[in-house]
């Protein structure tokens, strides 16, 4: 498709069908640029000759404009560009004579922007390289999402510094993605990091099997057998919040570990008790302690000085709102979210990429190895990327005034830098299997406790923590993606018991506009923020109504020379 129609489709879709004019052009050529050099494989001299001088632009402003866009932070395609894309894409099939190699076109390029992470990506250690070969490089970053969880609960004993303070390694992952977009393949994956603990699981629940046989047989007899409390720790989801907690009470200080293909299952199971559900895994998070107290002495009591519990749901976008209800409790943000690639008008193709015995050996491998790692670890350039990170988000949000941004990184970062540990603790594995064997390796480990801390400060490399940047702007890209709207719409509702800015209860729309402004300002200031805030519709007769309001109210007050006071 000529960059032309592509161009001429965004100003369409984006600025009313007008090209820019003297007075916006800087702004809308920089947005342009932005946006087009993901299909211009950033380059310079193509951005300069596919985009003209609008409205007298002298060349060099233009090519200003054009290397301020490519300065800016490489990321995945913009929303924007590929509703452009789309949109031409849908004109192109229901047109009359349409060349499929044009839309062949557009799907190869949103195909390979769906690689854009993938990409990025160092070489990962086994076992973690071994489940993204089992699903694809479609699906890398969402069963790396999947794993880091499972990873965090077998290497139960490792807590790594996280600004100054011991966290173990407890994360929370849901993977987004429309129904049969490839989520199912990440389930053997799972089940194949967990096989080890799921048979001792089976042992226990055997033997509680053969304790309610007995209790059954036992019913009306004085002398009842006593219920044993065994440390199962993959836990299903379709359970009840006090069979739950109990289970989490009997880990014997281990974490827990519960995984869902259906999201669904959650939503519909704790659909009366999904604030329960909310406070737990916040708390499993935090590695906080859990109580919950009954009067009865057959109901449940628990009593646990640190919840450990890490969780991995798989279902569609519309089960994880369901799941997620609450946009201002915490709860959203320490969910690390993937989301499988958009495969609707992908042709259906042999399967290349599934589980082998060579795959799932590697992975039993380093999944019996993680639980033999036990300890505090300081890992200080992991801490210095994690800083650095977060100072660039915070530049970056700084200039576009971004608040929901901004707060995100506060807890991508340590949900990323514990994702990070994990992956490490894999190298560190790795890396004694291939010096001693399995056997070998598992003898040093027992023998010489400290000496995966010693490894795994090595693996500090800066080749390797460039997985950090990816794993982070990943988490982050996909929680506005999911979240951006609701979490403004639920912040500037009226419900919404924030700080108080002023006596008033409620809060308007026009609120935002009032904190803009100086404490002296005139009108043309007030109708400036309002299109700022509001947009380019709004009208001045609306400002004159905002400001008659204000007044009413006692906000301001009118001074001379059309001048405006705050009282407040």
């Amino acid at each position: 498709i000529p960059y032309a129609d592509i161009i001429r489709k965004w100003w369409a879709m984006y600025n009313d069908s007008q090209e820019p004019v003297r007075s916006n052009r800087n702004t809308l050529t920089f947005e342009l640029a932005v946006n087009l050099r993901h299909i211009c494989g950033f380059d310079r001299q193509l951005l300069d000759s596919i985009i003209p001088c609008y409205d007298g632009f002298p060349e060099a402003e233009k090519l200003a404009c054009i290397d301020s866009a490519l300065s800016e932070k490489r990321t995945q395609m913009p929303k924007r560009l590929k509703d452009v894309l789309l949109a031409l894409r849908q004109e192109r099939i229901t047109g009359a004579d349409v060349e499929q190699a044009e839309t062949d076109g557009i799907d190869e390029a949103l195909a390979q922007d769906d690689l854009f992470y993938y990409n990025a990506l160092p070489r990962m250690p086994q076992g973690v390289k071994d489940s993204i070969d089992a699903v694809g490089p479609a699906l890398a970053l969402p069963v790396l999402t999947a794993i880091c969880p499972v990873i965090g609960m077998l290497a139960t004993g490792v807590k790594v510094d996280v600004h100054g303070k011991m966290n173990s390694l407890n994360l929370i992952s849901y993977i987004a993605g429309d129904f049969a977009s490839g989520k199912g393949s990440i389930d053997p994956v799972v089940e194949e990091w967990t096989q080890e603990v799921r048979a001792m699981d089976k042992m226990y629940q055997q033997q509680e099997d053969e304790w309610r046989a007995k209790k059954r047989a036992a019913k009306n007899k004085k002398e009842q057998p006593e219920e044993p409390k065994l440390p199962v720790r993959c836990l299903t989801l379709n359970n009840t919040v006090a069979n739950l907690a109990e289970r989490l009470a009997n880990t014997n200080g281990q974490h827990a570990f519960s995984f869902t293909p259906e999201a669904d299952t959650v939503a519909q199971k704790w659909r009366s008790a999904m604030s329960d559900f909310s406070v737990m895994l916040r708390q499993a998070y935090d590695g906080t302690s859990y109580e919950r107290e009954a009067r009865s002495a057959e109901a449940v009591n628990v009593h646990i000085d640190r919840l450990l519990w890490n969780v991995v749901m798989c279902g569609t976008p519309d089960a994880l709102y369901r799941v997620v209800t609450n946009y201002t409790d915490g709860f959203q943000s320490r969910i690390a979210i993937a989301r499988t690639p958009d495969n609707t008008f992908t042709p259906l193709t042999e399967n290349l990429h599934v589980l082998t015995e060579r795959q799932r050996e590697r992975i039993r491998q380093i999944a019996h190895l993680l639980p033999l790692m036990q300890g505090e670890v300081v890992l200080p350039k992991l801490e210095a990327k994690g800083r650095q990170w977060l100072e660039q988000v915070r530049l970056e949000t700084m200039k576009n005034d971004d608040k929901v941004k901004a707060r995100q990184r506060f807890r991508i970062c340590p949900t990323t830098m514990r994702m990070m540990t994990c992956l490490m603790l894999c190298r560190v594995a790795a890396q004694l299997i291939d010096r001693h064997g399995l056997t070998g390796a598992e003898t040093r480990l027992k023998q010489q406790p400290g000496l995966w801390k010693e490894l795994i400060v090595k693996q500090q490399q800066p080749s390797f923590l460039a997985a950090f940047d990816v794993l982070a702007d990943y988490q982050i890209d996909n929680a506005l993606h999911f979240f951006r709207d609701r979490i403004e719409a639920a912040f500037s509702s009226k419900d919404y018991c924030g700080r108080a800015v002023s006596e008033r209860t409620k809060r308007g729309r026009n609120d935002s506009i009032f904190e803009r402004l100086d404490t002296t300002f005139s009108f043309e200031q007030a109708l400036q923020h309002s299109i700022a805030v509001k947009g380019a519709n709004t009208s001045r007769n609306a400002v004159h109504q905002m400001l008659k309001n204000w007044r009413k109210q006692g906000l301001v007050i009118e001074c001379q020379n059309q001048k405006y006071q705050k009282t407040l």
